[in-house]
């Protein structure tokens, strides 16, 4: 059968080449989800459910409602491995395929290829924005959550009760006349009395700056009572911040993302961010391991492999993955809910 898998751009090799290649390149531009969890490599194939066994802090997992029951150890065993693997695929029609096989010269062949090379970059980014997803998820809500394919599971990984915060009424910060500096301040001693040293970085949403902006203690720090302005520039907020010793702010621009379910074939918007959360957060927080599987030759990591069907006639791009965000120290982490929502 004349697929893709003779071709030395889908064999092996060129497909790991590809992957690395990818992996390079995010490496270049990382994330603030792989500086504060860095990737990291297993070797066990229930890792994801070895993390939930040893780990005091993590809560058990849960099933509720009326989805199966996920209690007992050999079942938690059993889902962990679904819930822990990433996969993803791009069929080749046989259209595709006679027009690979009967291109008039080498440069419509070689059109058709790049094409199908570009397909399996796509496959391989995808997988690597649900990393970026699930470890921002770790991050901003202290929790990893899977509702997918009939299996609804809960990790809570166990931020300590006076690191979450919520403010309602007048003490929110949608109250212009909030002392905001007053609150961030109590907020890094807790989290220094705690950790015996300040949060490398304070994470918050473009809505929640843009309520510091505007608030009348922050312009009345850097302009005064009756200069009758009404907002102050990033750059000012910033500045008084860091005049008061704290940690430096970083706006999260995209809260969400849209990516497509596996299992219904629909596109989803998955919120990783609440909108009005604040978050102290410092390295040495945890890692993401990637684990094992049998499509990576048992390595841990993410791969890229082809392969042709005869019955349909197809050729396959597939990429998979298994891994899983482990907070390995809760107490770096400290959430505060600014606006009752």
């Amino acid at each position: 059968m004349a697929g893709i898998t003779h071709l030395k751009e889908f064999q092996k090799p060129a497909l790991r080449g590809l992957v690395d290649f990818l992996e390079n390149e995010k490496k270049d531009a990382p994330s603030i989800g792989d500086r504060f969890l860095p990737d990291d490599q297993v070797y066990s194939t229930t890792f994801a459910y070895d993390v939930i066994k040893k780990t005091n802090h993590i809560a058990a997992m849960i099933g509720y409602g009326s989805e199966p029951p996920v209690v007992d150890r050999d079942a938690v065993a059993h889902k962990m491995g679904e819930v822990a693997k990433m996969g993803l695929k791009y069929i080749a029609t046989e259209e595709e395929l006679l027009a690979l096989n009967q291109a008039r010269n080498d440069g419509e062949r070689q059109a058709m290829i790049e094409r199908l090379i570009t397909k399996g970059s796509d496959l391989v980014q995808a997988v690597q924005r649900r990393v970026d997803v699930a470890k921002m998820e770790a991050i901003a809500k202290g929790k990893f959550e899977y509702n997918k394919n009939g299996v609804k599971i809960v990790v809570d990984y166990g931020i300590p009760a006076e690191h979450k915060i919520v403010l309602t009424g007048d003490n929110a910060w949608s109250n212009p006349d909030k002392d905001v500096i007053g609150d961030l301040i109590e907020w890094d001693n807790l989290y220094t009395e705690t950790n015996g040293k300040q949060a490398d970085l304070i994470l918050m949403s473009r809505e929640t700056q843009a309520l510091l902006l505007k608030n009348a203690v922050i312009v009345n720090e850097v302009a005064g009572k009756d200069s009758g302005r009404n907002r102050v520039s990033v750059d000012e907020l910033n500045s008084v911040l860091g005049g008061y010793g704290l940690p430096p702010v970083q706006v999260v621009t995209h809260r969400q993302i849209t990516v497509r379910n596996v299992y219904t074939g629909e596109d989803e918007t998955v919120e990783f961010f609440p909108k009005h959360r604040v978050v102290f957060v410092s390295e040495g927080l945890g890692n993401f391991l990637y684990g094992p599987t049998v499509e990576n030759d048992f390595q841990p990591g993410i791969v890229l492999e082809a392969y042709d069907n005869r019955e349909p006639i197809q050729s396959i791009l597939r990429v998979a993955a298994a891994g899983f965000p482990v907070i390995e120290a809760p107490s770096l982490l400290l959430h505060a809910d600014v606006v009752e929502e």
